[in-house]
This record gives structure tokens, sequence and C-alpha cells, in this order.
């Protein structure tokens, strides 16, 4: 048996850390704009909630198919609007 001729190093086989970069995938976008360049920033966070509201949050995520950080964004959201809208 021969062993075939390598065509290079593998660069997914290198830590993405420090040095690695994808400029060998050529890019596609030809100056089109796309959903992922119109995200909105963020931040994590952590909280610590009650386990009926996270539960909740799971239960509401998963039958609307979305995930868990989405669902309780949008209640913050909501909530914080409301808040805004209403002053007590």
């Amino acid at each position: 048996m021969s062993k075939k001729n390598s065509l290079g190093h593998n660069p997914l086989a290198y830590s993405l850390r420090n040095h690695a970069s994808f400029d060998f995938i050529r890019d596609n976008n030809s100056g089109k704009e796309t959903s992922e360049e119109k995200k909105v920033s963020k931040k994590v966070a952590s909280y610590y909630l009650e386990e009926t509201v996270v539960d909740s949050i799971r239960e509401i995520a998963e039958k609307e198919d979305e995930s868990y950080s989405h669902i309780a964004n949008r209640f913050l959201k909501d909530s914080i609007k409301k808040t805004n809208n209403n002053p007590d």
C-alpha cells in the first residue's frame, strides 16, 4: 500500500484562540448583508431564579421550539417595556 500525498495541514486541527484563520474559505457573500450581520450585541449574565420560574421558562421554550435564553430575554424585554410605559 502506498501513502496518499498530503494536500497540506488541517487548519481545523489547531486552536482557534490565537493564530488560526479561515482565510482559505472563500467569501460567497458578494457584498450582501446577512441576518448574522444584523444581530444585536449581547452580554452573558448570571442570575439566581426560583426553580419554578426556570421550569416554566423551559416548558414554554420547548413548546415554542426556542432556546431558553430567547424566551427569558423576550419576557424580560416585555416586562421592562411594560414597566417603562406604566410608571407607578
